[in-house]
């Protein structure tokens, strides 16, 4: 038996190398004769350095920064020499690692420290440069990182507004003068793992703000702070980009992209299994299983993001997938539906969270076993 392993992290329990060890030990606990092959994969969110770092030759830049919250860090992104191309994370510097839980709360937070990263990059005279979405603890629209560029929001007064959430509802109007003309040199690209627009019931606020510290008032204000932002925008550059799909990615850090750097949208998994030089691979071996999941398997998985990816490669390459995860929370037959063969929860419903991420490896490598004895009987 052949084994394609294109596992995602299984976040705060197993990184995708400790998930793709722990799956290959169940399977050969279960006796199973096979070989397998590793992709190290991510959808754009948080990981998508450690992903390019696994397929190319990349130096660490260091840069002083700023978090969600303003205060001074040491940051860094990747830069590949050989196609002038800067690789940043989103979470490396406005994602919510670096916040205690307490402190989270998008109407204070921003994307500027990252927009600081992006000014070090072309500075230094990168020509692409590449933005992996996800993990942020921001719903700014992007308007941090504009700022960091040379853009400013004003409100009626003519003041210069700080680019934070809060701030969005107030912006009437738009200042591009002070923004460099190196900027239109430059190839952005947002890595971007979901299809939500900016703003509405399935907008960047309604969908992931709460994750991020927000409370009912807050996400309602923050969606029509969105809607407000896109207004000044439509008024100012004459179009609009609130409706393409993944505009609402990283709290509508993807719209900004699009609208003030004019970048192009790229899905992360597609990007990174590009990278990986999967489509080579399977012109030369054919596997008999692929093998993806995460830590909770949900509707929002099927919203762009890695298991969706794998999901369509298997089914163009005609290759059954299974699944594999720490909770699952939809229906099988759902899952089935769009090409699963089988999915593996792992968790043990007699214990708590606690100690189901703790033991996740070896509850992996026994539900796989269990999973496979089965399978080849």
């Amino acid at each position: 038996m052949k084994l394609l392993l294109i596992p995602d992290k299984f976040k705060g329990s197993l990184t995708s190398e400790e998930v793709a060890k722990a799956f290959t030990a169940g399977v050969k606990k279960a006796g199973v004769q096979f070989t397998s092959h590793y992709i190290k994969a991510s959808d754009g969110g948080d990981g998508f350095m450690n992903a390019v770092m696994h397929y190319k030759a990349c130096i660490s830049v260091q840069v002083i920064s700023q978090n969600p919250l303003g205060k001074t860090i040491q940051s860094y992104y990747l830069y590949n020499q050989e196609s002038n191309s800067a690789f940043i994370e989103l979470a490396n510097a406005s994602g919510m690692e670096l916040l205690l839980g307490n402190e989270l709360n998008p109407m204070l937070t921003s994307t500027y420290g990252t927009g600081l990263q992006i000014k070090d990059a072309i500075e230094k005279g990168v020509k692409h440069i590449y933005l992996g979405l996800g993990g942020s603890a921001t719903n700014d629209g992007g308007i941090g990182i504009a700022s960091a560029l040379g853009y400013e929001f004003l409100n009626e007064k003519k003041e210069v507004l700080p680019t934070i959430g809060r701030s969005l509802s107030q912006i009437k109007s738009i200042n591009d003068s002070n923004v460099s003309d190196r900027i239109k040199n430059v190839s952005f690209y947002a890595i971007n793992d979901v299809t939500n627009p900016l703003y509405g019931l399935d907008g960047a606020a309604y969908v992931y703000a709460i994750q991020k510290g927000a409370t009912r008032e807050m996400i309602e204000e923050l969606d029509f702070g969105l809607k407000n932002l896109d207004t000044v925008v439509i008024n100012h550059f004459k179009y609009s980009n609130a409706a393409i799909s993944g505009s609402g990615a990283a709290g509508g850090v993807a719209y900004g992209l699009k609208t003030f750097l004019g970048a192009k949208f790229y899905r992360g998994v597609d990007f990174v299994l590009n990278l990986s030089g999967i489509n080579s691979l399977l012109k030369k071996e054919k596997f008999d299983f692929i093998i993806t999941g995460e830590g909770k398997i949900d509707s929002q998985t099927l919203q762009g993001k890695l298991i969706q990816g794998v999901l369509e490669l298997g089914l163009r390459e005609k290759i059954p997938v299974i699944t594999i995860c720490g909770k699952l929370d939809v229906e099988k037959k759902e899952l089935k539906k769009l090409g699963v063969f089988d999915a593996i929860e792992i968790q043990d419903s007699s214990k708590d969270l606690e100690y189901n991420m703790r033991y996740a490896a070896d509850l992996l490598t026994a539900k796989t076993a269990e999973f496979f004895s089965v399978l080849q009987k």
